[in-house]
């Protein structure tokens, strides 16, 4: 048997593909996600933010130390950063990532 993770997710409408759960009219359910999806799928996340900040370690006069994402998990256990400040962190993963 596959393992699997609870998390609240929002379904999509007839016309979306895709719904996140910060969506005002989703419908949110808890939705069993394997756990080996996640993971394959934070990694590679994980692989596409530390090829964007490969080359960003000095900002001005500024080093680099720390940075701060937040994801959501839809309900097909795909992994989408939140790229708006109004949606952050209602039941958002927040990664940090430290040099």
């Amino acid at each position: 048997m596959m393992e699997t993770i609870p998390i609240l997710v929002s379904l999509p409408d007839k016309d979306e593909e895709v719904k996140g759960i910060f969506s005002p009219d989703a419908e949110v359910i808890l939705r069993d996600i394997p756990t080996e999806l996640l993971r394959d799928n934070l990694n590679k996340l994980c692989q596409g933010v530390a090829t964007l900040l490969n080359d960003i370690k000095k900002v001005g006069g500024f080093r680099l130390k720390e940075v701060t994402i937040q994801v959501e998990v839809n309900a097909e256990g795909g992994v989408e950063l939140i790229g708006t400040a109004k949606v952050g962190g209602k039941g958002a993963i927040t990664l940090t990532f430290a040099e």
